[in-house]
């Protein structure tokens, strides 16, 4: 027989209540056991119990000189009726009475002066939901007995919700098992519980307003302005946060909820015609396209039949550099046109050949480029023009050409400047990245003789480059003298020339950029303090232009600094944001990847870390980064170290290379995780004829500066491995192995209680948190 499990928070706030005779609110969205906590709560007590549907709440069972002591009002968020919404705030202004106010919303508007002033406390969705505790409680009442791994899943997906777990037990009783199928199912079941008991409860206006704006996935007032016609917005606004918990609201952007908008959806489809949806996807399209947000325009159109939007959008992406537009975003849109839609289209066939070029697909990025340059052999007039003009900014610009004969394409290019009567396109010198020399290209070569090149081709880059020219000379040369361990006060100086270029009439990725050299310098000045202050401003200065490219980069940069303070937690949750470069690996997201190592390596998960970088070294070697390539070779160095392989031979080719180009601080910045390897090195680099003997020990002096400024930098958080019986290690084994705790039991000839009670055990001498984070660090720690 099921059991009632109590919400330990709820059930602690009601008591506090009652002692200090205090009234509640009580909100949470339907499910959560508002009214079955209640009845709980009062089951040995009397209490005066009114409940509402619309407009219909019985107020006069409270007699006048109040007889009772608690009084309950449940689903207050069913009245509407200015009079009964008065009547019940003036019952809550009685001394002599404890009322309980129940609703699904947040804080009805009109309560709110009353809950202030009568100082009424807060019972949040959050303290009626279930912890994983709590259902296993209730799982177990009805001879179900979950694994932790099944219970962490359950919370996740139900939220705690009483309802979701019931109906969830009776699933399991019928036969079914705990995952995304049965999750999926529940879902359509729950949908169709609040189509049929909850939307339908709501009048016709707030419905229609509903289900036009769940179209969307958010929306701003202004956009939902456009979708319904209806300017009192703020008002249904207002009535659907009244009426249940429903909707959230952040920096002026409001989104439903996941199954309430799903329900409204569902909805959706049966009042309205295709045509209808159709108009209504292409209005807010347009809002979209408006604001620069083509993803999700696309997204819209894809769903409602806009095809012919969908390629009208496409080829003005195609017209953008690659930093602006949003070609790896709408990649499936691309893929979904036809050979014959590109190949009629100078602009998608130049978009294509990048885009692949992006994915590391070389053949095909090279299929395009030829169907492009046979387009402009055939082609006549203005046609043919533009098909150059494409041709030569893929030379210059596409990842998989390298850095080679840069500027000599450049000068070759000096024609399509001077005709105004084509375009030519953008071309991101920073790609988005707190960087140029490995910027949008690597550009290391450029600084052995960047004095030169500066003075003879700064402006004729300056002018290929456009708006993303203004301050490159300065910006460029700051980054060069920082990367030879120049002058402190002359980067400064340049970097803040080249800010001031930047910000008349130039690029904030230049900015970016400039500002990257000079976090880079304050950090190895040893003022972490100025770095994180310039890192923020510029964050806001982000923000407040919608520069939307960059925040995955600011908070990579972010991570780094956490990095070298050593602050585990902020790394972990930068890690649950990292792209995942085993689903798709992306030459874009090289700076995420780069500081994803450096987590990996500081976790002391070196397996994961060597993986990847391997990865990155494929793309380093076939798009000639070269300094991604030196970079790489010092992280693996440091991973070799650190599990014991042989290094020295990798290491000293790397350092070979960064002597050539006389850089420091790609090393020296790596601190502490890199000293030890100096150090070990350091009679084989004396002797070393491609190593020069000042630069090798300007850069120990300075790795050791570093290392003791910020010695928490990418410290191994590995664990020593604690001592295990033999049967431990054989249950960690059969876990590796996949095994259930049942199959495993039985494979052990173990009690299955007493296999889950080890476990527990096993769990807590590794410091892991699940079976997952057990075997890995089982493996980690040469244990299995």
């Amino acid at each position: 027989m099921s059991v009632y499990v109590k919400p330990a928070a709820a059930f602690k706030k009601l008591e506090a209540a009652k002692l200090l005779r205090h009234n509640i609110y009580i909100f949470g969205a339907t499910g959560f056991g508002k009214t079955e906590l209640i009845k709980q709560f009062f089951k040995n007590e009397k209490y005066i119990y009114i409940p509402c549907r619309h407009n219909s709440c019985d107020l006069s069972v409270v007699s006048q000189k109040g007889t009772a002591s608690a009084v309950v009002i449940d689903n207050v968020n069913a009245v509407d009726s200015p009079e009964l919404r008065n009547s019940i705030k003036a019952l809550c202004s009685r001394k002599n009475l404890w009322v309980i106010v129940s609703g699904r919303s947040r804080m009805p508007s009109w309560l709110f002066d009353t809950f202030i002033t009568e100082n009424m406390l807060l019972i949040t969705e959050n303290d009626l939901a279930l912890t994983e505790e709590g259902i296993d409680k209730y799982m177990r009442s009805e001879g179900l007995v979950l694994t932790e791994d099944e219970l962490k899943f359950l919370r996740k997906t139900s939220e705690g919700n009483l309802y979701g777990i019931k109906y969830t037990a009776q699933q399991l009783l019928s036969g079914k098992k705990v995952g995304n199928d049965l999750y999926a199912e529940n879902s359509v079941m729950f949908q169709s519980y609040l189509e049929n008991n909850v939307i339908s409860e709501m009048n016709s206006e707030l419905v229609d307003f509903l289900l036009k704006i769940s179209i969307v996935d958010d929306f701003t007032e202004q956009l939902a302005v456009m979708l319904t016609g209806n300017s009192s917005v703020l008002r249904l606004i207002e009535q659907t946060m009244d009426v249940g918990n429903f909707i959230d609201k952040k920096d002026n952007v409001y989104a439903l909820r996941p199954h309430m908008i799903k329900a409204l959806r569902r909805k959706a489809v049966k009042v309205f015609s295709e045509s209808e949806l159709h108009s209504y996807a292409i209005l807010a399209g347009g809002y979209y396209e408006s604001r620069n947000e083509d993803d999700k325009a696309l997204s819209l159109y894809s769903k409602y039949g806009g095809a012919e939007r969908i390629k009208e959008l496409l080829i003005r992406n195609s017209r953008k550099n690659p930093e602006s537009g949003y070609y790896i975003e709408m990649q499936k849109y691309y893929f979904m046109l036809s050979d014959a839609d590109i190949s009629g289209n100078v602009y998608l066939m130049s978009a294509m050949s990048m885009l692949y070029s992006m994915r590391m697909d070389f053949e095909k990025s090279e299929y395009w480029y030829k169907k492009l340059a046979e387009y402009r052999d055939n082609a006549k007039g203005a046609g043919k023009r533009e098909a150059a003009c494409q041709l030569v900014y893929l030379d210059i610009s596409l990842p998989g050409r390298g850095s080679v004969n840069i500027l000599e394409l450049i000068k070759g290019c000096y024609a399509f400047l001077t005709d105004k009567s084509i375009p030519f396109p953008d071309f991101s010198v920073t790609s988005n990245q707190p960087s140029l020399m490995n910027g949008g290209k690597d550009f290391c070569d450029w600084s052995r003789h960047d004095r030169e090149i500066a003075a003879s081709a700064g402006k004729l880059v300056s002018m290929f480059l456009g708006k993303y020219g203004k301050g490159l000379v300065n910006a460029a040369l700051a980054e060069s003298f920082f990367e030879k361990g120049g002058d402190p006060y002359e980067i400064i100086s340049l970097v803040s020339k080249a800010k001031i270029e930047a910000a008349a009439g130039g690029k904030t990725e230049l900015c970016f950029a400039a500002t990257g050299t000079l976090i880079r310098q304050y950090i190895s000045l040893g003022d972490l303090d100025n770095a994180k202050e310039m890192l923020l401003s510029f964050e806001k200065t982000a923000k407040n232009e919608g520069l939307r490219r960059l925040y995955p980069v600011i908070d990579a940069m972010k991570c780094r600094i956490a990095l070298i303070e050593g602050d585990g937690d902020a790394v972990k949750e930068w890690l649950k944001t990292a792209p995942d470069e085993n689903m798709d690996f992306i030459a874009f997201e090289r700076y995420r990847y780069l500081t994803k190592i450096r987590c990996f390596i500081a976790a002391g998960s070196y397996d994961r870390a060597y993986s990847l970088i391997e990865s990155m070294n494929y793309y380093a070697d076939h798009c000639d980064r070269k300094y991604i390539h030196m970079e790489l070779g010092i992280l693996s160095a440091i991973v070799k170290y650190r599990t014991g392989a042989d290094r020295q031979d990798e290491f000293i080719a790397t350092l070979e290379e960064i002597c050539s180009y006389n850089f420091i601080p790609i090393i020296s910045l790596e601190g502490a995780a890199v000293s030890e390897l100096l150090r070990e090195c350091s009679d084989r680099c004396a002797a070393d004829k491609n190593i020069d003997s000042k630069w090798f020990e300007r850069v120990k002096n300075e790795t050791c500066r570093v290392a003791r400024r910020y010695p928490l930098y990418l410290k191994s958080s590995r664990k020593a491995a604690p001592e295990l019986q033999p049967m431990d290690i054989r249950i960690l084994a059969c876990l590796a192995e996949g095994l259930s705790v049942q199959k495993a039991a039985d494979e052990l000839n173990m009690n299955f209680e007493t296999l889950r009670s080890r476990i527990k055990e096993i769990y807590r001498r590794l410091g892991a948190k699940n079976k997952t984070e057990a075997v890995m660090m089982a493996r980690e720690m040469k244990i299995i």
